[in-house]
């Protein structure tokens, strides 16, 4: 066979153009009718409120690639036949170039003449004239549709004709809100994991260190240096006083406050249960919440595994019920604010676990989880409250310590069998009650005896009224006017006046944040007054 080089190099290059051009063609077919079906879902989803998590701005590439795949699924590639009828068609070469491509099947003398004719022509035909590109109109069209359907995307107004809008954007505050409530779980629980509370201990290592240091500095006192041993002695009444305030102030003052007030004063609770909380949380103890919290986790489990929708729903409402009497008790009586918002989020997990775009098991995981942290924050509260009443054993011992000091002379050799806080107490009460005393009889080893008086000489004194109040701001008598006061109503005023003065006395002494070793000395001013008062009367 001669020589086709030309005429076999124009079909193959007039195929690849025409492949092109009909790929083309598809490709614009396919993103006009995936762009058309994109937009008609669209315009539904904006007048409907269906379908909206749909269309996000990044749904756009989905126009792109369906385009691309629908234009691929729909091209066919010409074969050479369709490319050399193209040319014979565009040329009017009369099936020429279509012979050309048969010759190896033909039979015949006249092969030579085709393909001499063929060459000769090949020669003088361009591709480009035979298949052109017509993509201007195309792409102008495209981009006008591109165009078209960002502005629907970005600026159609979105109508909520059956409510789907609002329900949508409700579940997905919710999705985020627990996602919010998961981190903050996770990230309390991991600080309070690194903390060191000293649950293995009584007490944290600070308030252990510092009684240690006590203990030691006992030991170290001499009987004839008073004043040094006062001054040591002062040093730790300071710093043991400011680690009792400061406990108090930060974890404990509510807590405090309500036992005082219903205590005290005979004040209730607002329950039974919440009243026994909070006695135990005062000695240390969580025995009974802990109890509470481990029941919740057990029911919280069952809840997870009930199939039955009507136990089901009891189950909740009952754990629901408990969680809130738990999240009232830690927000009100102890003033955990870290507690109550882990009880919170308890809730609020276990009521998101009916939310469509949160896992029920997840929800549920995540309640326990904090759960789990809320046990963790009572055990701050309870740490705190054996702290506080570590210190206060240590500072009534060490007011006992100066007292003793301050007659005899502190002897750290007579502690050297000391082991505990008690142990220095036991030692210092009898130290204290071999001491004799100096005053004129009464409590006490005293002399007893007159005590000697000089009543000569100006003393200096001034005979005058003091214009101060001796109530909370209110006047107990006026003697603007002479004669006697009506039988009992002064008595009355007087009484409901020292109530009132006492009870506010009593929140003070709270608020305040007073270290334990001076309420007494303040209970006992005021009982005696009480007492005078109540002689006073029964003698009128």
């Amino acid at each position: 066979m001669e020589d086709m080089k030309k005429s076999t190099q124009l079909i193959e290059r007039v195929q690849r153009r025409l492949s092109l051009a009909l790929w083309g063609r598809s490709l614009f077919i396919s993103f006009v009718c995936v762009l058309t079906a994109y937009l008609a879902l669209l315009l539904f989803s904006r007048f409907s409120g269906y379908l909206r998590e749909w269309f996000p701005p990044e749904s756009l590439g989905i126009v792109v690639l369906g385009s691309l795949v629908l234009s691929f699924i729909l091209f066919r590639k010409p074969e050479k036949e369709q490319a050399a009828r193209l040319i014979d068609q565009n040329q009017g070469t009369k099936d020429l170039f279509l012979t050309v491509i048969m010759l190896e099947k033909a039979i015949g003398n006249y092969k030579p003449l085709v393909i001499q004719d063929a060459e000769k022509k090949a020669t003088k035909i361009k591709p480009a004239t035979i298949v052109g590109y017509q993509w201007q109109k195309r792409l102008a069209t495209s981009c006008a549709g591109a165009v078209l359907l960002f502005l629907v995307l970005e600026y159609a107004p979105q109508f909520d004709p059956f409510g789907e809008v609002q329900a949508a954007e409700v579940e997905q505050e919710k999705a985020k809100e627990f996602q919010s409530t998961k981190k903050a779980t996770h990230a309390r629980l991991a600080e309070l994991k690194n903390k060191d509370t000293g649950q293995s201990d009584e007490e944290s290592k600070d308030v252990k260190m510092a009684v240690e240091n006590l203990k030691s500095d006992f030991r170290k006192m001499t009987p004839g240096k008073k004043q040094e041993n006062t001054k040591t002695l002062a040093g730790h009444q300071k710093s043991l006083g400011g680690k009792w305030r400061k406990i108090a102030e930060e974890k404990m003052k509510s807590l405090m406050m309500k036992a005082d007030q219903s205590q005290k004063f005979g004040g209730m609770s607002k329950n039974e249960g919440m009243k026994k909380w909070n006695k135990e949380l005062q000695e240390g103890s969580t025995q009974s919440l802990m109890k509470e919290m481990d029941e919740l986790k057990e029911q919280l489990e069952r809840l997870t595994k009930e199939t039955d929708p009507v136990k089901r729903e009891q189950l909740k409402n009952e754990i629901q019920k408990k969680m809130k009497e738990m999240e009232s008790f830690a927000r009100e009586q102890t003033n955990s604010k870290a507690m109550a918002a882990a009880l919170k989020r308890a809730m609020k997990q276990m009521q998101m676990a009916q939310s469509k775009g949160i896992k029920p098991d997840e929800a549920f995981k995540e309640a326990m989880q904090s759960m789990d942290l809320a046990k963790m924050e009572l055990k701050e509260i309870a740490q705190s409250a054996k702290d506080m009443k570590k210190l206060e054993e240590a500072l009534k011992v060490l007011q006992m310590a100066k007292k003793v000091n301050d007659k005899s002379g502190l002897d750290g050799e007579a502690c050297e069998n000391c082991m505990t806080l008690e142990d220095y107490e036991e030692l210092y009460a009898q130290m204290m009650g071999n001491m004799p005393g100096d005053g004129t009889g009464g409590e006490g080893q005293g002399k007893g005896g007159k005590v000697d008086e000089e009543d000569t000489g100006d003393k200096g004194f001034k005979t005058e009224k003091s214009k101060s109040a001796i109530t909370a701001g209110k006047v107990l008598l006026s003697f603007k006017t002479k004669g006697l006061s009506d039988r009992g109503e002064a008595q009355k005023k007087y009484n409901k006046l020292f109530t009132d003065l006492k009870q506010g006395m009593s929140e003070a002494i709270i608020q305040e944040q007073i270290p334990p070793g001076y309420h007494d000395g303040i209970k006992k001013y005021f009982n005696s007054l009480e007492k005078k008062t109540e002689e006073n009367a029964t003698k009128k």
